[in-house]
């Protein structure tokens, strides 16, 4: 056996390993370096002078790794090329974007043309992992795919032939994400391991606090008015962080905002659609009943490049989502250079950034004083005003989770690649510590030629025999293959597609027979999806299949039913209970805005009924506190509302009174666009200026009395919100605002010294600022990790704010929020039953 690095080793980027074995050449990816300053291909002369290639696997659809592609296919065009199905929709996509930006480049030679894309992309095969292929008549090889986390369509491959057993990471994450849960890797005995090492000297931020201090700051940006920038890579990262803020939106974490997705992005989420099996079990099920999972009302994919400069000139705040993550091309560099100079924007980096990248460049002057902060971007230095800060939401394996994998593993002979040498240096020197097989850090150019003297004998799952069939099985066929599996036992574990064809027929299945089976499957009684790796199957058990048998004669158990009203009506729905009338089969359905829900969800209570034989029936009154949280959510900042929210039933309207500077027409438009009932403003007039009023004798000029009184509370622990001149029958008087007339009562020693001082009466403003009241227990509260289930309810005549808990919550530290949020507001937090 041989093993040849011809990129990849003591580099991130141009992944390529050549492995020598049982006298054939499998290549292990072939990417490119991303980096214009080196060469971007492999050593490819290795590979010539080692006689070629006789198959190519790939592990992922990153063109580190898949950027050659079109080359090797060139040179060795009978070589097959072996990977998942989800990673040759994501090749299609980005090779295609790649030629588009080669021939960009002026005065550059493309390194591969349109038909060498096209002529690899049809020597393509497609396999699902954990699948065993034998590539080869002429040898007994069998390599396999498994499950790799990092993004959709990752896979390890693991080889075993008569010359010993060899494990590839590609690039891998033990961690569940949105999109895709992390890496399943069985009990494998190789007797070579091939590691990536990108960040094997870091140990990872804690994922969900990091997505919690990322969301904080998104919102504290929108609430100033500014624009939020997050470059991220168009495959993996773009997805979850898309996920990650509509989430958040959801649950009231953040006001609802634009979000708009540019770059690449937009097609790669509609590859993600097209390939729900390797997605995370909750995305794929909402796939298969044909739902949206990434765009929405809010979340709006950039169709026009035109559109780019309405966005960065938009009066309110948004967030833009955009490739590419290093800021190295794309439109992301083109909207950075737009918002950087703006000292309310912000940029959020969230992946691996090159040395030499701009995004690396941002990150360098995090903490630099005002006067060298510039962003080269060519021959152009840029000034740079805006916030720029790090969030770790790596989808690559820490140090810690690669030594747990190493030792999972167990291999003979270890080699760490896939990262800065340095980094793989260190993690070589933690594995080799307290480990006994060998550790390599490999350069690039090198070969290890080494013999296994007795390759490590594999763990074998028993083999189904084949019914040796003929025809694709039909709809009518599938309970005789399930009736042979559990003949056999195989009811404990799950099979892959390609499996199932070939227990069905004995014969390796094509492309197309996978296709149709998939198809018939998902709406199969005997088998189902896995609920942790949705790319295998899992007969039922014959209780299971009794179940759904006797629920297609009549209406489907209670329980289940109402388990599938949350498939079918997720959080974002607005659904916030449900119940039964179970002599009536009628399932109860309570949305907070019914008359809207009735029409945006007609088609899949129409689905739910036919699958369920449950009838539907929808509550007919709104959620008057949901109603309440909406319109606070549509409030400009300093605006409030004015004593609490009026429902008239009988009517069909809400009715609310509003203090400050708001555009009528604009709020309640979308309020009925949310609810799709009318919102009566009552008594509301834009705000004047108030006309200079003469100081009476004994009183101070207006003007300087307004100064006073800042001066007087700049260095108070309470805000002053506002302060203007109002009339009454008694004469003109100052009115302060502040949060709550509860705070401004603890300042009336004050008042009165500055009602001596200026002449003018002074009188505090008896409205609360509901709005700010609710920001600040949403933010004092996130801030101790304390997760809440739904928004904060206001309540003025009790001066409490109710909230629930998401879970059991740290009593010491709620009582510390609890202390704080008195002392700001003078309201008491109150946590009040689900």
């Amino acid at each position: 056996m041989e093993l040849i690095f011809c990129g990849g080793a003591a580099e991130v980027g141009a992944s390529c390993y050549l492995l020598r074995i049982d006298n054939k050449n499998i290549l292990l990816d072939a990417g490119v370096r991303m980096d214009s300053a080196k060469d971007s291909l492999p050593d490819l002369r290795i590979i010539q002078e080692k006689g070629g290639v006789d198959a190519v696997f790939v592990t992922h659809a990153h063109l580190d790794h898949t950027g050659a592609l079109p080359v090797i296919s060139r040179e060795y065009p009978s070589a097959p090329i072996y990977m998942t199905h989800a990673t040759k929709d994501l090749v299609r996509v980005l090779l295609y974007d790649s030629l588009k930006i080669m021939e960009q480049q002026e005065g550059e030679i493309p390194i591969y043309a349109e038909v060498h894309v096209k002529q690899m992309m049809d020597r393509i095969l497609c396999f699902s992992p954990e699948y065993a292929i034998q590539p080869f008549k002429d040898a007994d090889l069998k390599v396999t795919f498994y499950y790799a986390g990092h993004i959709v369509g990752a896979s390890s491959i693991y080889i075993q032939g008569k010359e010993g057993n060899v494990f590839y990471s590609g690039d891998i994450s033990l961690v569940n994400q949105y999109t895709v849960s992390g890496a399943a890797i069985p009990k494998l005995r190789p007797d070579v391991a091939i590691l990536e090492g990108t960040y094997g000297d870091k140990l990872h931020a804690n994922r969900q606090m990091e997505e919690e201090r990322l969301i904080q700051m998104v919102g504290e940006v929108i609430d100033r008015g500014g624009k939020v920038l997050i470059p991220a890579f168009a495959i993996g990262r773009a997805q979850e962080v898309i996920l990650m803020l509509k989430r958040a939106m959801n649950r009231g974490k953040l006001p609802r905002f634009k979000v708009f997705v540019d770059g690449m992005v937009r097609e790669v989420c509609r590859m993600y659609r097209l390939n729900p099996n390797y997605l995370h079990s909750s995305l794929a099920k909402r796939v298969w009943k044909d739902k949206e999972v990434f765009f929405d009302d809010w979340i709006q994919p950039v169709a026009d490049p035109r559109e780019r400069e309405v966005i960065v000139g938009l009066s309110e705040p948004c967030c833009i989502i955009s490739s590419s993550g290093m800021l190295t091309g794309g439109p992301s560099q083109w909207y950075a250079e737009k918002l950087v100079g703006d000292e309310k924007n912000f940029i959020a980096i969230t992946g691996y950034q090159d040395e030499e990248a701009p995004g690396r460049q941002l990150l360098a002057l995090v903490n630099a004083p005002c006067e060298e902060r510039f962003l080269a971007l060519g021959e152009r230095r840029i000034p740079v005003k805006c916030q720029v800060d790090r969030y770790n939401l790596s989808a690559h394996a820490d140090k810690t989770e690669l030594i747990g994998l190493v030792h999972a593993l167990s291999p003979r002979q270890i080699f760490l690649v896939h990262g800065q040498e340095e980094v793989i240096q260190h993690l070589g020197q933690e594995i080799q510590a307290d480990f006994w097989g060998r550790v390599y850090v490999p350069r690039n150019g090198e070969a290890y030629d080494f013999r296994i003297g007795h390759p490590r004998k594999q763990l074998e799952r028993a083999l189904i025999p084949s019914l040796n069939r003929e025809a694709l099985p039909g709809e009518g066929d599938i309970e005789t293959l399930w009736k042979h599996i559990m003949d056999h036992g195989g009811q404990k574990r799950a099979y892959s597609l390609e499996e199932l064809l070939k227990i069905w027929s004995g014969k390796e299945p094509t492309q197309e027979q996978i296709s149709k089976l998939a198809d018939v499957l998902l709406h199969s009684d005997y088998f189902e999806p896995d609920s942790w790796r949705p790319f295998l199957y899992r007969p039922l058990s014959e209780e299971q299949v009794a179940q759904r048998l006797q629920e297609l004669q009549g209406p489907m158990e209670v329980n289940r039913m109402l388990a599938l009203v949350d498939e079918f009506f997720p959080p974002e729905t607005g659904l916030y209970k449900k119940g039964a009338r179970f002599d009536e089969k009628v399932a109860l359905l309570y949305f907070k805005f019914p008359k809207v829900a009735v029409q945006k969800y007609r088609d899949e209570i129409e689905q739910f009924e036919k699958l369920t034989g449950w009838r539907v029936e929808l509550n007919r009154e709104c959620n008057l506190e949901a109603a309440e949280d909406l319109l606070v959510s549509l409030l400009p900042e300093g605006a409030y509302l004015s004593g609490s929210l009026s429902y008239y039933r009988a009517q069909g309207y809400f009715k609310a009174s509003i203090e400050g500077d708001v555009d009528v027409e604009d709020i309640r438009k979308r309020f009925s666009e949310a609810t799709g009932l009318d919102l009566v403003i009552e008594g509301h007039t834009e705000p004047k200026t108030p006309e200079p009023v003469a100081a009476q004798p004994g009183q101070m000029e207006q003007n300087r009395a307004f100064r006073l009184i800042e001066e007087t509370f700049a260095g108070k622990p309470h805000r002053l919100y506002k302060k203007g001149l109002k009339r009454d029958e008694k004469g003109p008087y100052i009115e302060l605002t502040f949060i709550s007339p509860e705070i401004g009562e603890r300042y009336r020693d004050i008042i009165l010294q500055l009602e001596e001082k200026t002449g003018w009466p002074m009188r505090i403003n008896p409205n609360p600022n509901q709005n700010e009241i609710i920001k600040l227990a949403r933010r004092l509260l996130e801030q101790k990790g304390l997760r809440l289930k739904k928004n904060p309810g206001f309540f003025q005549l009790e001066k409490e704010v109710r909230i629930v808990p998401v879970d059991d919550w740290d009593r010491e530290a709620f009582d510390d929020v609890k202390k704080e949020f008195e002392s700001y507001t003078g309201y008491r937090l109150v946590i009040e039953k689900n």
